[in-house]
């Protein structure tokens, strides 16, 4: 990836993320959240482990983290996450850092984790091998991202809603971004020197008493409050729409897929 490309990726995605940081919580995390247990699970997490979380964002994963009994520390390079996280979590160490050069020595961590982040890397082999470095041998690498795109039926409502009123650009992303298959992940870990690499498929499901988290973090990450008034309704009505039929009682179930990767440093 030539500098340009990945100088205009990180600019995207740190604007997003930024202007996400203050919703994060009351939206998406109601469904990237379902994947910690997994993910923490998977890292082989104790009490006393010292566990790095790529990518913290508001600071939930780290929070679990924690509550599972680990020594965690949290990094992510948008200021707003790592404002948000210091706001909810005090008591937990956050600092502000890119996943190519994590602040730690050699052999720090027991595990590191990456909940829903390895797919905005522009360049995921470089975080592979940092996270390598900084483990301990015998520590783990585990990583969540999303399933399959077919597969993630809220944010499939919202494409469609959006592309009926807008003709929507290809956003800038990583090269990790949609990919679900072994034979692409294998290399990046073998190339950072971890091995046993396994990866698995999970469901998982966006469940809310209103359309309100739904829309409200789509809205933002998609930064639809700068269209006009005109097209916003119209969305929005299309949105509504589209999303009827995943009402249950008492409120709605969207289905979504995950995929849990893990590798371990000899």
């Amino acid at each position: 990836m030539n500098d340009s490309d990945k100088k205009f990726i990180i600019e995207y995605e740190t604007e997003t993320w930024s202007r996400c940081a203050d919703s994060y919580l009351d939206t998406f995390s109601m469904l990237t959240g379902q994947m910690l247990p997994r993910v923490i699970e998977a890292a082989n997490v104790t009490s006393g482990s010292r566990v790095l979380d790529i990518g913290c964002g508001p600071g939930n994963s780290t929070r679990a983290l924690a509550d599972a009994g680990a020594i965690a520390t949290g990094v992510d390079f948008s200021e707003g996450m790592v404002a948000a996280a210091k706001a909810a979590n005090p008591e937990l160490s956050f600092k502000l850092a890119d996943g190519e050069q994590i602040p730690a020595d050699d052999d720090s961590f027991d595990a590191v984790i990456a909940n829903y982040v390895v797919h905005h890397l522009p360049e995921p082999d470089k975080v592979f091998a940092e996270a390598a470095r900084v483990l301990k041998p015998g520590g783990r690498f585990v990583f969540a991202v999303w399933g399959a795109p077919s597969e993630q039926s809220s944010i499939g409502c919202f494409v469609r809603a959006v592309s009926a009123h807008h003709d929507p650009q290809a956003l800038p992303h990583g090269p990790l971004f949609g990919v679900t298959d072994k034979e692409t992940f294998l290399p990046l870990m073998e190339s950072a020197g971890l091995e046993g690499f396994e990866l698995t498929d999970h469901e998982t499901q966006w469940t809310c008493d209103t359309l309100g988290p739904v829309i409200d973090g789509l809205w933002t990450w998609a930064n639809v409050a700068a269209f006009s008034q005109e097209k916003q309704d119209a969305i929005m009505a299309d949105m509504k729409e589209n999303c009827r039929q995943y009402a249950v009682d008492g409120g709605y179930m969207f289905p979504h897929t995950a995929i849990l990767g893990h590798a371990s440093k000899p």
